[in-house]
């Protein structure tokens, strides 16, 4: 629930009221606008800031300013002056002016767009009040052997211990995550709840919409659901003290509906749709599991008093952990406070902390968001040199207008800042259009990114784009203006070179410029490089045209086995139906599907006493003949025999290395409490995970009783109730949902129908990095025709400043062929240097990247030959058409005297 907060005026609003406002005067205003302000924050603390800022600058009139050397007329005529001058060159620079605005408004566009996307991945779960003092808790495990478990995942007892225990602790947040099915009868929905502890809404912000909202879970039947689901199993009527069936150990109860909560903010790493009070926690969890420590559930979140860092607590939690386990030797005889460790991780951090394992929802990727972000700045930093560049280009046309005004007595400083009045116009045309371009582009650009981003064009929005432009006109404008400035007024007489000594500055831009266009380039092709491999690699199965459908357990169903004994049966109902049609076959059915996250991982301890983990597939005799998975040694599940239904057990190429087996058949796993089991068969490793991940330890059973007996910890993220797989070898894809939905229509009329194509899933896994590599392809297409306006310009300035040089050698019978080497030579060794500067660069940050992915491709040196071979292809294209140009030039014009 909501805080209450002091809300008090915007500090640098009165400061400006201070600044102008006459001293007899600003005791009268400032109180009336503080009384108007305290009225209007009653019912919205944000207009009530804005009218604030608004009564501040209305009162900026003449009878209310203070007298200022700082405001004399003087100093605003000039000013005026500069941006009049300044606007009517623009004007007759129209070419130029376009060339400018337009580079610089899609730099800003994009660097908005990006900005906006970054500004989301940063600011997750900022929104909360009491956001500094909450630390989710974490837990690890380390075995003298090397092998360490850390999760922040924790054990149920870990919360209610911490709060007694630690005297810093303010309160305990849990969170868990369960599947569920909503709904009775036929009629059943399948979907997810979050188990949570009453104080919740205490400490975690989000805004209740209707109900109870002073005690949002009331009791231990009450739920909580967020408005979009509120729509979905409600419509349009309201939902509080309506009944929502929840099935909750294999059980449907009838749970009220006691409040209805927003929907979970875009930047919330926190997601909820149907909320219930943990004293249902007795209806989940058995009673040896209060006291496991060493089975991780739920997510902790430990509240720590003011001023309290949560380093400090460090010998407090050994103590606790030695108290609680010292009767246990789980570690060989090893301190267990020195091997069983916790720790808390701020809240804020977690979304983008690679270092912390993954809980209940998926965070971000730290790297993608510094590397937009990075493209971002470099794409707007392109556009503002090409500003520079371009001026510089025009700066010999207006050497004579510099001339006419240092006679006339101007000095440096007055060129300076009617210079810099006209990259601020630009800047200020450019943030303009660029906000157009920003408004257009953002649908496509929350479609590429997967995301929900606004651009709200309110005040603190328009302060941004004000800071900006000053910084986007200033900075690209201040070099060009500085070299305009300081023309010797007896060069400009005698007609020198003007551009002499600047050589080394303009060499400096146009080898700034290529390093980024390489750099971008190449990081685009090594990303794409990659992600072609990700989708390209064998697997160790066939995919191809394979179909997932989750089943169903009969509503009756008690405990795991009924619940997945069921299924199978509606599985073999499904399947009866479906084989009779001729291009659907290879049919079988398993726990979990390649391409699906959060397979069953198992955890027992071994004869030897160490504590292993693996992870557990259930499958039909048929499952692995369907997706073709190749068997190394003893032999598959053959559908003929019970003992192989009851007992027996494949495993993978990593299990057998893992649990140190030198011939494996007819052995049995390595731990003491395993039903009657006997391994017949290894097959070949295969991905069924991610490639960011190396394949692991693979236990593969029909019958995962005897498996399930020696078990110490468990946890999925998946739902292990089977699905049924099988292969289309049609033409319409279109037809396997018809096909589908007859033979589930006439089986289960009542249950949602979903299915996937196992193909689709897989390339799913990578969605993040294809998302990227996109997003990161099109700024490398805008810098790079944002570059070429950058090129142009540094052309003009070459063309200019060898009129004369091009003029005779044309006389002396010069070709285009020889002026265009004559141009090219002066960016050489500019591309070199830049090629040699970006492959350290590129190289380092691509293998930070690639280090994410067990399985990746080499860099090579192809997409460095291909980024340099892309640049210079830009270059011939720029300077050719100049040169051509430049041969055209009548050399009586450019030998004139004038």
């Amino acid at each position: 629930m909501k805080h209450k907060q002091q809300i008090t005026p915007p500090r640098w609003a009165d400061w400006l009221l201070e600044l102008y406002c006459k001293e007899e005067f600003i005791e009268e205003i400032q109180g009336d606008a503080h009384e108007l302000f305290e009225r209007r924050s009653e019912h919205s603390a944000f207009k009530a800031k804005a009218r604030y800022v608004w009564d501040v600058l209305r009162f900026f009139r003449p009878q209310n300013i203070k007298t200022s050397k700082k405001l004399n007329s003087n100093f605003i005529n000039m000013t005026r002056n500069n941006f009049k001058v300044a606007a009517r060159v623009l004007w007759r620079q129209k070419v130029n002016t376009a060339l400018n605005v337009f580079s610089i408004s899609i730099g800003i566009a994009c660097f908005i767009l990006i900005g906006l996307y970054v500004k989301q991945e940063t600011s997750f779960d900022n929104f909360h009040m009491e956001k500094d003092r909450i630390y989710r808790a974490w837990v690890k495990e380390v075995y003298a052997d090397g092998r360490v478990f850390f999760n922040t995942h924790t054990p149920l007892p870990l919360g209610p211990t911490l709060a007694e225990n630690i005297p810093e602790v303010e309160a305990i947040v849990t969170i868990g995550d369960n599947p569920t099915l909503v709904g009775r009868g036929d009629g059943r929905i399948a979907d997810n709840f979050q188990i949570v502890t009453p104080n919740f809404f205490d400490y975690f912000d989000f805004e209740v919409l209707e109900g109870n909202k002073d005690k949002p879970l009331p009791n231990r039947s009450s739920v909580v659901i967020s408005e979009s689901y509120a729509k979905k199993y409600f419509g349009d009527k309201s939902p509080i003290n309506e009944a929502l069936p929840l099935q909750i150990d294999n059980e449907t109860r009838d749970y009220i509906v006691s409040a209805v909560l927003e929907d979970t903010p875009l930047n919330s790493g926190i997601q909820y749709n149907i909320l219930i009070s943990d004293e249902n926690n007795d209806l989940l969890y058995s009673p040896r599991m209060f006291n496991a420590w060493f089975s991780i559930i739920v997510e902790t979140y430990a509240v720590l008093k003011e001023g309290v860092s949560p380093e400090h607590l460090s010998p407090k939690t050994k103590s606790m952990i030695k108290a609680q386990l010292g009767g246990m030797d789980p570690f060989d005889g090893a301190p267990v406070e020195d091997h069983y460790l916790v720790g808390f991780q701020p809240l804020q951090s977690i979304h983008l902390d690679p270092e912390v394992p993954v809980a209940n929802y998926p965070v971000g990727n730290p790297q993608y968001v510094y590397i937009l972000g990075a493209i971002g700045f470099l794409v707007l930093v392109i556009a503002c040199i090409n500003y520079a560049t371009l001026s510089i280009g025009q700066s010999i046309k207006r050497a004579k207008e510099v001339g006419v005004r240092k006679v006339v007595g101007a000095q440096s400083s007055n060129l300076i800042w009617q210079y810099l009045s006209e990259s601020l116009l630009i800047a200020i045309l450019a943030t303009f259009i660029g906000v157009l371009f920003t408004l257009w582009a953002l649908p496509v650009f929350n479609q590429l990114a997967q995301t929900n981003l606004a651009f709200e064009l309110n005040l603190e929005t328009f302060t941004q784009l004000a800071g900006l432009t000053l910084a986007i006109g200033l900075l690209s404008g201040i070099y060009p203006s500085l070299i305009l400035a300081r023309f010797k007024l007896i060069k400009i007489l005698k007609g020198s070179n003007l551009s002499a000594g600047k050589q080394l500055a303009r060499k400096g831009m146009v080898t700034f410029q290529f390093l980024l266009t390489i750099f971008l380039i190449s990081t685009t092709l090594i990303m794409k490089k990659q992600l072609n491999y990700l989708q390209s690699s064998e697997l160790g199965y066939n995919y191809d045209a394979m179909v997932s459908v989750p089943l169903y357990s009969q509503p009756n169903s008690r405990g795991i086995g009924q619940m997945v004994s069921s299924a199978m049966e509606n599985g073999k109902m499904l399947k009866s139906e479906l084989s009779k049609h001729p291009n659907i076959s290879d049919f079988g059915m398993g726990s979990h599907v390649f391409g699906t996250p959060g397979w069953w991982q198992l955890g027992f301890e071994a004869s030897t006493g160490n504590y292993l983990q693996f992870d557990l597939l259930m499958v039909d005799p048929y499952y692995l003949d369907a997706f073709k998975i190749e068997m190394l040694e003893g032999v598959g599940f053959d559908p003929a025999l019970d003992i192989h239904k009851t007992q027996g057990v494949i495993l993978n190429q990593a299990a057998v290395e893992y649990f140190g087996f030198d011939n494996p058949i007819g052995k049995k796993l390595p731990g003491n409490d395993f039903g009657d089991h006997q391994i017949i068969g290894v097959a070949k490793d295969f991905n069924y995970e991610s490639l960011r991940e190396s394949v692991q330890p693979l236990v593969i059973v029909q019958n995962p009783i005897p498996i399930l007996d020696g078990i110490m910890d468990t946890n999925s993220g998946d739902s292990v109730i089977p699905k049924l797989v099988f292969r289309y070898s049609g033409n319409s894809l279109a037809e396997v949902g018809m096909v589908l939905e007859k033979a589930w229509g006439g089986l289960f009329p009542g249950e949602e129908l979903n299915f996937h194509f196992v193909e689709q899933n897989l390339q799913n896994q990578y969605e993040n990095e294809a998302r990227v590599n996109k997003i990161v392809t099109i700024a490398t297409v805008l810098s790079i025709l944002i570059a070429s306006f950058g090129l142009l310009g540094l052309t003009i300035l070459m063309v200019n400043t060898k009129v004369k040089e091009i003029g005779i050698r044309k006389v002396l019978g010069a070709t285009p062929k020889t002026i265009l080497g004559i141009l090219l030579s002066q960016f050489t060794w500019q591309l070199v240097i830049a090629m040699l500067l970006s492959i350290p660069v590129t190289w380092y940050l691509m293998s930070q990247w690639l280090s994410d992915f067990a399985y990746r491709t080499a860099i090579g040196v192809d997409p460095f030959l291909l980024s340099a071979g892309l640049t210079m292809a830009l270059v011939l294209i720029v300077i050719g058409f100049h040169a051509v140009r430049a041969s055209k030039i009548n050399p009586v014009k450019a030998l004139r005297v004038e």
